[in-house]
């Protein structure tokens, strides 16, 4: 695999694990697992590209949508996930 940090390879198993063979960000991280690309690489092919933009869009609008209360309690629980990557 090509990256070294925990959270990102947690996530890239995530989907290469729960997408199908049809779905780009499965392919994406299946890509960057077999180490036939590094994200930065697998990123720049637009079916890959175009999928993880659309998926961040949709995050971000689905954190626009929480309370106050609910996006702080998103934030600690990305900053807790980032810190025991650390």
């Amino acid at each position: 695999m090509t990256t070294d940090d925990p959270l990102a390879a947690g996530l890239l198993n995530h989907l290469a694990t729960m997408r199908g063979p049809q779905d780009p960000l499965g392919s994406m991280a299946r890509t960057v697992l077999s180490g036939q690309a590094n994200l930065r690489q697998a990123v720049t092919w637009s079916w890959h590209g175009e999928a993880l933009m659309s998926a961040y869009a949709a995050a971000l609008r689905e954190r626009e949508r929480m309370s106050p209360a609910e996006r702080a309690a998103y934030d600690r629980q990305a900053a807790a996930l980032r810190q025991s990557a650390d």
